[in-house]
């Protein structure tokens, strides 16, 4: 089970309405819907993640795009994994 503490969760819960919260991470699906070229999207939150030095997992197939966002080596959700699910979220809001 990953660690979160009670400010994160808050802040996580506040902020990030798309996301849900696993035992294995902060989790969003992103729907084709959003955009038919997921392969760009899949480009776009790469570059933010090379940008923030803090990478996702990301399963890509025909209808959409998985996130999931943990800080391995602290085993728990921190600011990181909140401030990079944010500058995702305003990536898809800009594909709308």
């Amino acid at each position: 089970m990953i660690e979160i503490s009670g400010e994160i969760e808050k802040k996580f819960k506040e902020e990030l309405l798309n996301w849900t919260l696993s035992d294995d991470g902060i989790h969003r699906w992103i729907s084709r819907d959003v955009s038919t070229d997921l392969g760009r999207v899949v480009n776009d939150i790469w570059s933010l993640a090379e940008d923030a030095n803090h990478h996702p997992d990301m399963e890509i197939g025909y209808k959409g795009i998985s996130v999931k966002l943990i800080t391995h080596d602290k085993n728990a959700i921190t600011d990181k994994d909140i401030d990079l699910a944010n500058k995702i979220e305003n990536l898809i809001l800009s594909l709308n």
